[in-house]
């Protein structure tokens, strides 16, 4: 494994730590979750509130574990902040 993958996995890890400590709900985690990917799928452009609602149920009745849902959101958020924005266009749900 190269050195730049172990660092991204060292990158992600701790943030799933980080996240997982501050002990959000489950439908939180899963709307987040939900939210991340589909910007990623549609093109990294906003959707609709319904659209990220029924992926948050599909994710909430799949049951992954409270840490898994940490390092997919961590994972996610990596990556987007990785994507080179213009100003004024980065996701909606960064602060």
């Amino acid at each position: 494994m190269s050195e730049k993958l172990k660092a991204l996995k060292q990158h992600i890890s701790i943030a799933a730590y980080y996240l997982a400590q501050k002990n959000h709900p489950y439908d939180t985690l899963c709307w987040w979750l939900a939210e991340r990917e589909l910007f990623i799928l549609n093109n990294f452009r906003k959707v609709s509130k319904e659209y990220i609602r029924q992926k948050a149920a599909e994710i909430y009745i799949s049951n992954p574990s409270y840490d898994v849902l940490c390092w997919l959101i961590a994972e996610k958020e990596v990556i987007l902040k990785s994507k080179k924005f213009k100003p004024g266009s980065k996701p909606y749900f960064f602060k």
